[in-house]
């Protein structure tokens, strides 16, 4: 029994049951290819900064250290690195999302604001490319499925905040694009522990694969180099 179905079995009784009579997981079932691409998904000042309203205590700044690991490991194998980020010009341009849902927070990322900075030690290079997103996924409204095609890739590693939203999004629209995604468990970062922790089980069980940072350093190093 993996540590997910573990969890289900803590606050989702009923499903971890049904999971383990249907035998929905034994194991990975999605194939780590030989071309991954890391994907670090809105990893900025805002969930860092006690000022913000997207500030959460010890959360980010533990995941931030796993994706600053992975950052240095892909760039060492010569993984390519993409960095995706939300910037808005004006409310407008994130539709209702922000005019009407969340324009007390969504505000963190208006155009000229410190908080959608890039968080301390997230250094994009001049290699690197960073996309510009409005909404919750990083492939909606953007070209990184082309990016992606144009570097071969044929998988994701993707990390970063907040696993329930923008984490979530990116790893679905992922799958759906035909990149296999890795999610990469203590890379992730939510406001709460326990929505961070069922979304990651929830994922696994549907369309991704949720590995530890070992586990991807380990995916790694069994690339074959050419």
């Amino acid at each position: 029994m993996s540590e997910f179905q573990d969890l289900a079995g803590k606050v989702l009784p009923h499903l971890a049951i049904h999971i383990l009579l249907k035998g929905i997981r034994r194991g990975p079932v999605i194939k780590f290819g030989s071309k991954p691409v890391l994907i670090v998904i809105d990893c900025v000042r805002a969930y860092h900064d006690p000022a913000s309203p997207l500030y959460a205590p010890e959360r980010f700044d533990i995941a931030l250290a796993s994706i600053l690991r992975l950052i240095t490991k892909c760039r060492e194998n010569k993984i390519p690195v993409v960095y995706s980020s939300v910037i808005f010009e004006t409310p407008n341009s994130g539709g209702k999302w922000y005019t009407e849902k969340l324009p007390n927070v969504l505000c963190c990322y208006d155009a000229g604001n410190p908080f959608r900075d890039f968080a301390e030690g997230v250094e994009p290079r001049k290699d690197e490319v960073v996309v510009l997103k409005q909404y919750s996924s990083s492939f909606f409204g953007t070209s990184l499925s082309s990016l992606l095609a144009s570097l071969g890739c044929d998988s994701t590693i993707l990390c970063g905040y907040s696993t329930s939203g923008c984490v979530r999004a990116t790893a679905l629209d992922s799958m759906q694009h035909g990149y296999n995604p890795f999610v990469v468990r203590e890379a992730c970062g939510d406001r709460h522990q326990a929505v961070n922790d069922s979304n990651l089980f929830d994922m696994e069980q549907k369309f991704a694969e949720v590995v530890k940072e070992a586990e991807i350093f380990g995916m790694i190093d069994s690339i074959k180099k050419p």
